[in-house]
């Protein structure tokens, strides 16, 4: 009886999770500076292929604010903003493959 209850308890915890646990971001994105614009993208994006969400912000926020969209990914950057140069920097987006299959990226850097 007991080893069935830890066991409960361990499927409830794991379902739950801890509210301090970021989601996991499998893959790298990619960026690429030009001309002094940032550009946060995925190689991985085809036609079809649509951003879903994103968050940026600079590397020691706890709580980062999201912004669901529904943007094309294909050969597209994500939102740019004024970031402070100097400053590190990290960014996780969603991408979703016309299936509905999604796929999860992070990237860092340090601003220009």
């Amino acid at each position: 009886m007991k080893r069935v209850l830890a066991v409960s308890l361990l499927a409830l915890f794991s379902v739950t999770g801890c509210t301090q646990d970021r989601a996991t971001f499998d893959r790298t994105g990619n960026i690429n500076i030009v001309k002094g614009d940032v550009c946060l993208y995925t190689r991985d994006a085809e036609p079809g292929d649509a951003f879903t969400q994103y968050a940026i912000y600079p590397i020691e926020e706890m709580n980062p604010e999201r912004h669901a969209i529904m943007l094309p990914a294909y050969r597209a950057c994500l939102p740019n903003r004024n970031y402070e140069s100097g400053k590190t920097w990290a960014a996780e987006y969603i991408l979703m493959k016309p299936g509905g299959a999604l796929r999860r990226y992070s990237v860092e850097f340090i601003a220009p």
